[in-house]
């Protein structure tokens, strides 16, 4: 009998390394297909608040269809009610509560690696939008399931970044149309 125990051995530990592996392949497998999405947002003051541009890429390996901004399951966490929803895909815009559904239903898919762009305004200010909870979102293969970070559906939730310019280019920006202004001024006096 003790010969029979030790000849179990090596085939138990044989399967339990077949299982292994298929358990490691059938992994992959699923994170392979997982939803990823990064964003930026910027803010332009304008007359009562702020237009609002978020740029969203599909980081993911399948097709985004929604984008729910300012929402996780935690519930909607911006800090004032948004308005003027829009986007370049052609999608659905709806202000839901504290956040905006963005739902595409005849417009173009946000494809891998590449991404698009939603707009609206807000009375909130810039660090109050991208302050944590704030801002943070989840995007969709289809339509809005209500989930995060499930494979295949939705991507884990994530806070686009804040983007601000930086002042050496705004400088830069405006020393060079003082340049174009002078050399302007110049032809003009000269003729």
């Amino acid at each position: 009998m003790k010969g029979n125990q030790m000849n179990n051995k090596p085939k138990s530990t044989s399967i339990r390394f077949t299982l292994l592996a298929v358990a490691g392949l059938l992994t992959s497998a699923v994170s392979g297909h997982a939803q990823g999405a990064v964003a930026t947002i910027s803010g332009v003051a304008v007359s009562g608040g702020f237009d609002y541009t978020i740029l969203l890429q599909d980081t993911g390996s399948g097709n985004l269809n929604s984008f729910w901004y300012g929402w996780t399951s935690s519930g909607n966490n911006l800090p004032s009610n948004p308005s003027g929803a829009t986007n370049s895909l052609g999608w659905n815009n709806t202000v839901f509560g504290n956040s905006i559904e963005w739902v595409n239903s005849s417009g173009t898919a946000l494809t891998p690696g590449h991404s698009g762009t939603f707009f609206f305004f807000s009375t909130s200010a810039p660090a109050a939008i991208t302050t944590p909870p704030s801002g943070e979102s989840v995007a969709y293969v289809n339509g809005i399931t209500f989930t995060q970070n499930l494979p295949g559906d939705s991507t884990p939730a994530f806070s686009p970044t804040l983007v601000v310019p930086e002042p050496s280019s705004v400088a830069l920006l405006a020393v060079g149309a003082l340049g174009l202004l002078a050399s302007g001024w110049r032809k003009l006096r000269a003729n």
